[in-house]
Order: structure tokens, then C-alpha cells, then sequence
């Protein structure tokens, strides 16, 4: 038996070739799903293999499906009601390209936790000419007292979700009202008592909390500090940070914005919203804001001066916006350290002072982080400046080249945007109808022949095929069903493809000098994102097969550092 666990974000398993594939049609007959739900059941694989166990049990006992005729599928740590689940996407992928003919899960609510959900995938498996069996129930979708039962459980498994939900917000939301605090993330200079569920004072952080108080309103030893310089007095100290062994600019500022040194811990400021599977925040307005006493360290007037003092180095540090456009701000990640790649101070003429030219950074490398004990400054990503106008034109360069192949392009665009691989799949549907229909066919061509022959009589012939002809009849409509969306999709490509004059005047376009403004709204439009290294490019555009990687005999191999820099 193979074994698949696709994680997200992650190419664990890439899609098999042609010839894997051709193989698998051989090979396969059953596909296997198992789902776990938190990330921790995944790390110690609870009930995974038993899911899996027991549906190859299923398959061998019912069936006669052997363990080297199947293809498990393993979810880790998703939730039941996420239509965007990897695993969950590649078994649907797999029997939609006409591999094996069962679809197997141990239970509805590991299938989906969400009714709709529910209904969508079992129809996409049905419409793949493919049987879904669960190990815990029994699924007829000829049987109408069947398909009631099995919605109903998908209804019960949503209700079960929203209460267990509602349970535990009302039970939190009732502890808060005695003056407990249902487990917070740390703060600062308080200890959580588990016992009691309150916040209580850590001698040791109070004390470093109002000395860094002190530091910012009054300096220390005659000079004045700022964040940056409360970061690194305290690492010279040897203070021991939040978490770790560095002290972060940003910690000192998260710390110092806090109000909860005034007394008064709110709970409920914001609220864990599930969407789809995904968990969303919602900020919640402060009347609905539930207010517990905390040991307080310093009076309301302290706290708003303290913030009135923060805001002035805001204001002095901004520095007015950059003049220059940057084709890809909002694009860029570091290729050393995958941070953020940002708008940078530009260099300057050394005689008129006027910038000369203009740099993408690398945020890692600006972050104020000091080493606890030496007050060494820590660099989060070493290297060079990229020449904001070089990358630029660069990038401009490389997706007017892949859009002056129009067709070619326009035609992935379409793919992507709106059939979003759709073709594929009914062609992969349509092969599997066309065999359902090609079975029961041959099986009404037999009971005719028993009949002619005598060895049935017309009560039991109409037993045996008028069920065969509403089968046959909804595989035709259903047949007559994909060769019309099918048909749509091909008739939408001739279009794309032989509309000459929208594409005269697009390529009239890009020849054009047009502004910054609209290579930017191209670039958002086309663009997924941008890695810079030190001496190569790699460009990922909204399309397939589009990675553009520059490097040692690109274009731009020869704009190295001592030619400005990238």
C-alpha cells in the first residue's frame, strides 16, 4: 500500500507524472482518506492508523481489495470544515484522473464537519464515476431513506462543532466574570497562577519594567533613551529577555505600549472566528471588553506620558515617504533569510547631497536586536543592497518577454482564472461515465439474451432492467452533462486564442513607454512574488511554468556590487 501524508505549504509529494499515473490507472483501485483534526494528534499520529486499518479492512472484506491495489491519503492536523485541505485535494485529484473506483473514509464527519461541505465533496466524488464507502456507515445514493440518514449525521457533526464552540466561549466569558482570567499568552512581569487563574507579581520583571520606564521618561545617567537604547542597556545588563537571549527593539516597545501595568487586564478585545476552516480575529469594540483586576504598577498620568514620549520618537524617526516608484513593493522576499524585502534610504551625491540611487533591503537586516549579557548588536541577515532601478527594469524586462508570447500566455491566464483545471477533470469524469454506461449495457444486453432464451420470464425481466434503464438514462444525462462543459470550455479557448485584435492592441501597449502606475498594476496583476539573492533573481508569475530564475548567464549576471549591486 502507498502512503501519502500531504502537509500544507509544503511539496512533500509532488504530482505524479504521465507515467506514474498510466501505471496507477493499472494498478490502484481504491483510494483511502484519513483526517485528524489538531496538530498534535498529527504529531503523535492518534487514530491515523487505525483510520486507515480499518478502511483496508473494509476494502479486503467487502470488496477484495488487497493492499497493493490501494492509495492511503493522510490529513495532518486539519480542520473538518477547511474546503482548502491538501490532502483532502489530492485524493479528490487522484480519482478524478480515473484512479480507482472506491473512495473509502472511516467515518462522514472525517470526510467534513460542515454540511455544505459535506454535500460538495461527495458530489465531486460521485461525479468522478467513483463509489464512496465509509467503514462506520453504509451510503446508497439509489436509496433515498439513505441519503436522508446521511445528511442528517453531516447536520449533527456541524451542531456538534458550533456547541462544543459556544460551550467553551460561555464558559470562558463566565470565568472572566469572577475575576479568573481563562489562560492568557505570558506578560511581562506577571507570573499566571495556574491554580487560581489570576496574574500575579514577578518581583524580578516589575522591577526591570519601571526601570525601563524611568530610562524613557527621565534618561539615564544625563542622556536621553529611546527604544533602541533600552533594548541594548538592558542587554549590557544581562537581563534576561521575555523569550530567549536577545532583547528586540519591538518587545521594549510592546511592553512599554501595554495597559495592563495600570491594573486592568481586558479580556475579549478580540475574538477567534472559524471561516471555512481557517481561524480569523475579529477586533471587538471596547464596550464588549470584560475588565479583571491585576496588580497595577504605574498610575494612568504615568502610562500617558509614557506614550506621549513614545510617539515623539515616532515622529522624528519617519522620515518623509521615497519619491522613487518600486515596481515590486509588496512582492519581495530575502533569498538568505526569507524576510520581507523593503523601500530602503538611498545613497547619495556626495556634492549636492541629491539621491542618487535608490535600494530593496531586506528588513532583516534593520531589526534592532541586541545579545543579552554583551550588548552586541544581532544581525538577522547579512549580504548586500539590491539596486532598486536594476531589479526593477530587470523584472519589467523579463514579464514583458513572457507576455509578448501572448497567445501562449493569455491562454494560461484563461486556464488558470477559469477553468482553474477543470477540463482535466471532466475529461478524467467523462472516461468513467462512459465505461459506467458501457457496463450496464452488457449487463441489460444479458438479461435480454436469458429472456429470448426462456430462462426468465417478463416479470423478472422488467425486475432486472428497469432499474438498468433509469441507471443508463441518468448516465447519459449526465454524459450529455460534461460533453457541453466541455464544449464551453473549447469554444472559450478558440476565442482567447483567435481574438487578434485584442491582442494587436495589447502588444501596441506594452510596446508603448507606459507609466510606473501601470507596470505596478500589471505587476500586482501577474506577479505571485519575487526572491532576491545575492547574484540571481527567481520571478514566480500567476501562471504554470512560469519560474524566471537570473543568475550566472542571465542578463543581469554582470550588475554585481561593483557595478552598483542588484
Amino acid at each position: 500500500m502507498i502512503t501519502w501524508a500531504i502537509q500544507r505549504d509544503a511539496e512533500s509529494h509532488p504530482l505524479p507524472s504521465k507515467a506514474e499515473l498510466t501505471e496507477m490507472m493499472e494498478t490502484v483501485k481504491a483510494v483511502i482518506y484519513a483526517r485528524v483534526s489538531t496538530q498534535d494528534q498529527a504529531r503523535h499520529g492518534y487514530s491515523l492508523t487505525s483510520q486507515v486499518e480499518r478502511s483496508l479492512a473494509l476494502l479486503q472484506s467487502k470488496y477484495g481489495i488487497v493492499e497493493d491495489q490501494v492509495i492511503a491519503v493522510v490529513e495532518q492536523g486539519e480542520m473538518g470544515d477547511d474546503p482548502n485541505r491538501p490532502a483532502l485535494h489530492r485524493a479528490l485529484w487522484l480519482i478524478e484522473q480515473g484512479i480507482a473506483s472506491k473512495f473509502v473514509v472511516l467515518h462522514p464527519d472525517r470526510l467534513a464537519r460542515d454540511l455544505r461541505l459535506q454535500l460538495s465533496i461527495t458530489e465531486r466524488i460521485w461525479n468522478a464515476g467513483c463509489d464512496i464507502a465509509f467503514v462506520e456507515m453504509d451510503v446508497d445514493p439509489n436509496n433515498p431513506e439513505s441519503l436522508l440518514f446521511y445528511n442528517i449525521q453531516g447536520a449533527i457533526a456541524q451542531y456538534n462543532k458550533a456547541k462544543i464552540l459556544a460551550n467553551s466561549r460561555r464558559g470562558r466569558r463566565t470565568k472572566v466574570m469572577n475575576g479568573k482570567i481563562p489562560g492568557i499568552r505570558r506578560i511581562y512581569g506577571y507570573d499566571f497562577d495556574k491554580t487560581q487563574d489570576i496574574l500575579v507579581v514577578n518581583e524580578r520583571e516589575r522591577d526591570v519594567y519601571l526601570m525601563m520606564v524611568d530610562w524613557i521618561l527621565h534618561g539615564k545617567d544625563g542622556r536621553q533613551m529611546n527604544l533602541t537604547a533600552v533594548a541594548r542597556e538592558l542587554s549590557v545588563l544581562g537581563i534576561p529577555a521575555p523569550s530567549g537571549d536577545k532583547w528586540y527593539q519591538a518587545t521594549v516597545s510592546r511592553i512599554l505600549k501595554n495597559p495592563v501595568y495600570m491594573g486592568t487586564f481586558y479580556y475579549g478585545k478580540t475574538e477567534y472566528r472559524q471561516k471555512a476552516g481557517r481561524t480569523e480575529i475579529v477586533r471587538k469594540p471596547p464596550d464588549e471588553w470584560q475588565a479583571v483586576t491585576v496588580p497595577a504598577y504605574i498610575d494612568e498620568d504615568t502610562y500617558l506620558a509614557l506614550q506621549t514620549r513614545i510617539q515623539s520618537f515616532a515622529r522624528r524617526g519617519r522620515g518623509a515617504p521615497p519619491k522613487s516608484s518600486y515596481l515590486l513593493k509588496g512582492l519581495v522576499r530575502c533569498g538568505r533569510c526569507g524576510a520581507a524585502v523593503v523601500a530602503g534610504a538611498p545613497s547619495r551625491d556626495k556634492r549636492t547631497n541629491e539621491p542618487r540611487y535608490h535600494y530593496y533591503v531586506c528588513s532583516g537586516k534593520s531589526r534592532k536586536i541586541f545579545e543579552v549579557g554583551s550588548g552586541r548588536p544581532v544581525c538577522a541577515c547579512r549580504g548586500r543592497n539590491w539596486r532598486q532601478d536594476v531589479v526593477d527594469d530587470y523584472v519589467w524586462r523579463c514579464l514583458s518577454r513572457q507576455l509578448v508570447r501572448r497567445r501562449h500566455v493569455l491562454l494560461q491566464l484563461w486556464t488558470a482564472h477559469q477553468d482553474g483545471g477543470r477540463s482535466d477533470a471532466l475529461v478524467a469524469s467523462r472516461k468513467r461515465v462512459e465505461e459506467a454506461v458501457k457496463a450496464r449495457q452488457t449487463e441489460r444486453k444479458r438479461w435480454l439474451q436469458l429472456a429470448a432464451k426462456g430462462r426468465i420470464d417478463e416479470h423478472e425481466l422488467a425486475q432486472a432492467v428497469d432499474p438498468l434503464e433509469r441507471t443508463l438514462n441518468d448516465l447519459q444525462a449526465k454524459l450529455a452533462e460534461i460533453e457541453g462543459e466541455l464544449a464551453t470550455f473549447e469554444r472559450a479557448r478558440e476565442a482567447a486564442g483567435s481574438d487578434t485584435e485584442l491582442l494587436a492592441c495589447f502588444s501596441e501597449y506594452l510596446e508603448q513607454r507606459i507609466d510606473d502606475a501601470d507596470k505596478k498594476r500589471l505587476a500586482d496583476l501577474l506577479i505571485d512574488h519575487v526572491v532576491l539573492y545575492d547574484d540571481a533573481i527567481e520571478i514566480y508569475l500567476n501562471w504554470s511554468d512560469s519560474t524566471d530564475t537570473c543568475g550566472h548567464g542571465s542578463n543581469n549576471c554582470n550588475t554585481g556590487q561593483g557595478h552598483g549591486g542588484l
